[in-house]
């Protein structure tokens, strides 16, 4: 006898996570989402960003010392050390705003 179910991208793994984050406007002030529990980030943008990871909440962005994301699909490891929380800082570098989808692993 067979059966069948259905898996959702959730469930599969142990202690996996796939959690779909609601889009965000990258503007020209710094913004930040909290990546403290998560290993890894998927990222697509609609164009190019600043982005920093940090320990504080306040949102920091240094354009001419912090890193840039092409426009396109990335995965960022989230740097870990002990229990110090950890976010992720974003700015957008043109005159534009840039949509930014956010998948945390």
């Amino acid at each position: 006898m067979t059966s069948s179910s259905t898996t959702s991208i959730n469930d599969v793994g142990t202690n996996s996570g796939f959690a779909v984050q609601t889009a965000v406007t990258v503007g020209s002030s710094a913004g930040s989402s909290n990546v403290t529990t998560v290993a890894a980030v998927i990222v697509h943008l609609s164009a190019e960003i600043y982005y920093n990871f940090s320990a504080s909440a306040t949102a920091a962005i240094s354009t001419g010392n912090d890193l840039k994301l092409a426009a396109g699909l990335h995965t960022l490891v989230v740097p870990k050390s002990g229990t110090i929380l950890q976010y992720l800082n974003y700015q957008r570098v043109g005159g534009s705003d840039v949509t930014m989808r956010l998948v945390l692993q």
